[in-house]
């Protein structure tokens, strides 16, 4: 059974994986070129390295590496500095947000070697990093089985899935996000909307008290709106945060958006919630500062403050 295991990437999903592992058993080897987020994981007991190339020298065999990066080239990159120290038998396990198409790709490539490539999308944030996620795996199937003690340890109480051959994984991860975008703007711009007309109409609701009914029984009972909640207790006003909404799922989405099409789908409201964010870089709307401010609490995100 692996024990022991290697996690390129200390960001807000990384290091949270990394130290679930920690709790429940395993022994996490883990890299990052930001030598701040290496020294922090060292403070809380994960052994750390800046060198990637060092650090799955030193995974034992067979070596299972996971990847926590951003999407795109970022993956790419670190594949091609891994994959010299990796040899037949050996799995890195890719836990972004990563098109499906792209895993597909990489997949043959490695398989070319020996290694295999799994893809796994991981829901549930940064919360769901630290104390179990969801997952949804892709790849090849005796591969998935020998690792499935690790999948069940990452998940909460059992949520993972094996959904078939290289490429499932992101594409289920995939559809995901993209019914997030709808769900979250259709929550932020009626949010939006009952603010507006309360402060008309001089109700004045407490926006806070709304989404703590909602989120009691309601038919759009929800973590969005138990987020979404959460991030107006904290900062009832938004104050300082922006109404643009970015995002590095971004380029993903408009990829799926044009699969929809592409298999004959029409997807208009998760098309619409794409949109959305997108004019809202140029113009700032109060539902772009309430999807920021949901965002914020379940992922960490503040890109806004990055622009």
């Amino acid at each position: 059974m692996i024990k022991t295991v290697g996690l390129i990437g200390l960001g807000k999903m990384g290091l949270r994986m990394a130290l679930h592992l920690s709790e429940r058993g395993y022994t996490p080897l883990a890299a990052d070129i930001n030598i701040e987020a290496v020294k922090t994981a060292e403070k809380q007991g994960i052994l750390s390295t800046t060198s990637i190339q060092d650090l799955t020298r030193k995974v034992p065999k067979p070596k299972v590496v996971i990847l926590s990066v951003t999407a795109g080239k970022p993956v790419d990159s670190v594949i091609k500095l891994i994959s010299p120290h990796l040899s037949k038998g050996d799995v890195i396990i890719d836990s972004g947000n990563s098109f499906y198409k792209d895993s597909q790709m990489r997949a043959r490539s490695l398989k070319k070697k020996g290694i295999t490539l799994l893809d796994v999308g991981v829901s549930g944030g940064i919360g769901g990093a630290r104390k179990g996620a969801c997952l949804m795996i892709g790849g090849d199937e005796k591969t998935f089985k020998k690792l499935e003690p690790l999948f069940k340890d990452l998940s909460r109480d059992g949520s993972y899935a094996y959904f078939g051959k290289s490429g499932s994984g992101h594409l289920v991860k995939g559809f995901h996000n993209l019914i997030e975008y709808g769900y979250l703007q259709a929550l932020s711009e009626g949010v939006s909307c009952l603010q507006k007309v309360s402060e008309k109409e001089k109700i004045n609701l407490d926006l806070k008290n709304v989404c703590k009914t909602w989120n009691n029984g309601s038919i759009i009972e929800s973590k969005l709106v138990k987020y979404l909640e959460k991030a107006l207790e904290q900062n009832p006003d938004l104050k300082g945060i922006s109404g643009s909404v970015f995002g590095q799922s971004q380029k993903e989405m408009e990829k799926l958006v044009l699969l929809a099409k592409q298999n004959g789908i029409h997807v208009p409201s998760c098309k619409a919630a794409l949109d959305a964010r997108k004019k809202s870089q140029k113009k700032p709307t109060l539902s772009g500062s309430i999807t920021n401010a949901v965002r914020n609490v379940f992922g960490g995100h503040k890109e806004w403050a990055k622009q």
